[in-house]
């Protein structure tokens, strides 16, 4: 049972992850909000790309929020991620060990922390975790959580980053089991804040490659997309929710 609820809270702190990017404020309910600064604010070129750093910040204030059960983040056009580039961990490594300290040197890539919030007899019961971000093969990004109180959590969430069309370049797609979403049967614990920094840059032919450049900005901003479902098992069950928000570039 303790293995359960452990994972559950894992899953409901990850999954908005969203990790890296851009999320989406669930318009019929208002269960999330998102702030994202892509910095320096000065685009490359593609001749000239500039290496950048992402922050994100998502906040769930619901006094019941839904439990997200899956999140795509798309990133405008002149993002791009050099992912291939970079060591890689594997997701087995990580599950196995639930450690990232045996992770190669280079495959860390991100960093930063979340809450959970479950609720167990009634009971609201906060988590307070780190977030690790590993580069992992097969363009996946592992989201690596671990708390110490009130319960001993170790877990890791996957997001997959692929090409997209339209504004966007690409995007990040994560989904939560449904063994990380429900602590125990008819126990959920979504999570309630999210705030993680992407920046990172690896030697590649004795030249320094970042793990996010950007090469170009039109607008005057970086146009970002969320998309959201949620377990419609779980408490609060809203609908799909979708939100587009920017941040500025010259």
């Amino acid at each position: 049972m303790k293995i359960s609820r452990t994972r559950t809270l894992v899953g409901a702190t990850l999954l908005a992850l969203g990790m890296t990017a851009t999320v989406a404020q669930a318009a019929d309910s208002g269960q999330q909000s998102l702030t994202v600064k892509i910095s320096p604010a000065k685009a490359g070129t593609k001749k000239k790309p500039a290496a950048a750093g992402i922050h994100v910040t998502i906040r769930n204030s619901a006094a019941t929020p839904a439990t997200t059960e899956t999140t795509t983040i798309s990133f405008g056009k002149g993002i791009s991620f050099n992912n291939t580039k970079f060591p890689t961990c594997s997701v087995s490594k990580i599950n196995t060990t639930k450690s990232v300290t045996g992770c190669p040197k280079g495959s860390i890539v991100g960093k930063g922390t979340a809450t959970a919030d479950g609720l167990l007899a009634g009971q609201s019961i906060p988590e307070n975790l780190t977030v690790t971000a590993v580069n992992a093969p097969s363009n996946t990004l592992v989201l690596f959580v671990k708390g110490s109180s009130p319960l001993q959590i170790a877990g890791a969430l996957t997001g997959k980053l692929s090409k997209t069309g339209g504004k966007y370049g690409s995007k990040l797609a994560v989904t939560i089991p449904s063994f990380l979403r429900e602590v125990l049967p008819g126990t959920y614990a979504p999570l309630v804040k999210f705030d993680v920094s992407v920046k990172a840059s690896a030697t590649v032919k004795g030249a320094k490659v970042p793990y996010v450049e950007t090469t170009g900005c039109t607008g005057g901003a970086w146009p970002f997309l969320g998309a959201f479902t949620y377990d419609q098992t779980a408490p609060t069950p809203v609908g799909p929710s979708s939100s587009t928000t920017t941040s500025k570039c010259s």
